[in-house]
This record gives C-alpha cells, structure tokens and sequence, in this order.
C-alpha cells in the first residue's frame, strides 16, 4: 500500500465541542494520513476519518436545512510518515465565515 498525505476542509460547521458554552460557526482544517492503493481511495478514507471523527464527538450542531461540508484541499502520496502514531492530526479551527 501506498501512503498519503490528505488536508481535509471543513466549512459552514457550526461547532461545540467540550469546552464550549455556545456552538459558533467554524471552518476547521485536518491532515489525515491514510494508506491505499490511490489517490482517490486515500481522499475517501480521510473523508470518512473525519467524519467518523465528527461523529464520535458529538460536536456538530448544524440543522438540517444548513448543511456543512467537507473538502479536499489537498493530497499527495508521500514516501516518510510524520512522526504520529494517528491518522488524523488535531483541527485547527478558523472563525467561519
């Protein structure tokens, strides 16, 4: 198998996580590191490593009628594996616009 490098783009989220008192619009960027046999698979499995993410904490509050999404911004297959023993780096999350 191969390895990539996948940055995830997360816009219109509205977020609450933990620590927060209200949900607030967020964009958000993630690199996943994902192992497959192309490019298009890797972007597919970062997408569902995020979403699984998302999921498991509970932190997206949109309503139905304002969906979020979810981009790649970028990929690559690359030859070294940062030094991380996930497949997700930590968001870093930007005020939405």
């Amino acid at each position: 198998m191969k390895k990539f490098a996948v940055i995830v783009h997360g816009q219109n989220f509205l977020i609450q996580d933990l620590e927060d008192k209200f949900a607030s619009r967020r964009e958000f960027y993630i690199h996943a590191y994902p192992e497959a046999e192309t490019v298009a698979e890797a972007e597919g499995l970062a997408m569902k490593l995020v979403n699984d993410l998302l999921k498991d904490r509970k932190m997206v509050r949109n309503p139905p009628d304002n969906v979020p999404t979810l981009l790649i911004d970028e990929s690559a297959e690359v030859s070294e594996w940062p030094e991380c023993t996930r497949p997700l780096s930590g968001f870093v999350f930007i005020e939405g616009k």
